[in-house]
C-alpha cells in the first residue's frame, strides 16, 4: 500500500493532488476543474469488436430495453431515465450484446443542476454537460469511459451541440490526464466546501459559463 501511494506521488500530477488532499483535509475545501471539448463528428472512431453504441432521449425509447436493464441503468443515472428526458436530456449507453459495458447521462444548456457538488450551471444553449459517467466492473481497464465519451460527443455534434462540459475531482489525476490526453481543453476550476457551498469559480465567466449554489 505504501508502496503505491509512493508510486501515485512520483507520478504526472501525483504532487499537485497531495496538495488538494491537503487542502481539502485542512480547510474542508475542495477543488474541481471544467473541462470542455467542442463536439465534432469523427467518421474515423471505431469501437471494439462485439462493442455497439446507443442514445435514448424519450423515455418511449427506453421502454424498448429490458426490465432488468433500465433498472442497472437507473442505479447509476442520479435522478430516474425519465426525469432526465423530461429535462430535455439524454442517456447513452456500451454494450456488448445485451450487457451494459458504460453508461454517461448528458444535460443540456441553457442550464442544469450539478449533483456533486451541488450547484447550478448556465451555460450556453448549444452546450451541454456529461455526467454520472460509470464503467460497469467487468469492464473496467478496457477503455470502455474513453470510447462511451468519444461516441456521445460524436453523436451529439449532430444534435446542434456545439460544446460539451465535463467536472473531475482536482484529485483524479488519472481522470484528469485521460481527458487532456482525448483533447479535452481546462475551462475552469471549482473551489467549494464540502457541503457543497460554492466559494469562487475562476475561469468560468472567460469560459461562458456562471457557477452558484445549488442548496
Amino acid at each position: 500500500m505504501l508502496e503505491e501511494k509512493l508510486e501515485f506521488l512520483r507520478g504526472p500530477g501525483g504532487l499537485r493532488a497531495a496538495g488538494y488532499f491537503g487542502l481539502k483535509l485542512l480547510t474542508r475545501i475542495e477543488v474541481f476543474r471544467i473541462v470542455w471539448i467542442l463536439a465534432q463528428s469523427n467518421t474515423l472512431l471505431v469501437l471494439p469488436s462485439g462493442w455497439r453504441y446507443l442514445s435514448f432521449h424519450t423515455d418511449e425509447a427506453l421502454s424498448a430495453v429490458s426490465n432488468d436493464m433500465r433498472e442497472r441503468l437507473a442505479e447509476q443515472c442520479g435522478s430516474s431515465p425519465k426525469q432526465l428526458f423530461g429535462r430535455g436530456g439524454s442517456l447513452h449507453l456500451l454494450l456488448t450484446g445485451n450487457t451494459l459495458v458504460a453508461q454517461l447521462s448528458i444535460k443540456r444548456g441553457p442550464s442544469c443542476r450539478i449533483d456533486s457538488p451541488p450547484l447550478h450551471l448556465g451555460m450556453a444553449e448549444t452546450d451541454a454537460f456529461l455526467g454520472y459517467l460509470y464503467t460497469w466492473p467487468a469492464y473496467r481497464r478496457q477503455g470502455a469511459a474513453k470510447y462511451l465519451i468519444a461516441a456521445t460527443v460524436n453523436d451529439l455534434a449532430t444534435q446542434n451541440i456545439n460544446r460539451v462540459i465535463a467536472h473531475i475531482r482536482a484529485t483524479n489525476v488519472p481522470s484528469l490526464a485521460a481527458f487532456k490526453h482525448a483533447g479535452w481543453r481546462t475551462g475552469a476550476t471549482i473551489l467549494c466546501t464540502l457541503n457543497g457551498h460554492l466559494l469562487m469559480a475562476p475561469g468560468a465567466t472567460r469560459a461562458g459559463l456562471t457557477l452558484r449554489s445549488g442548496m
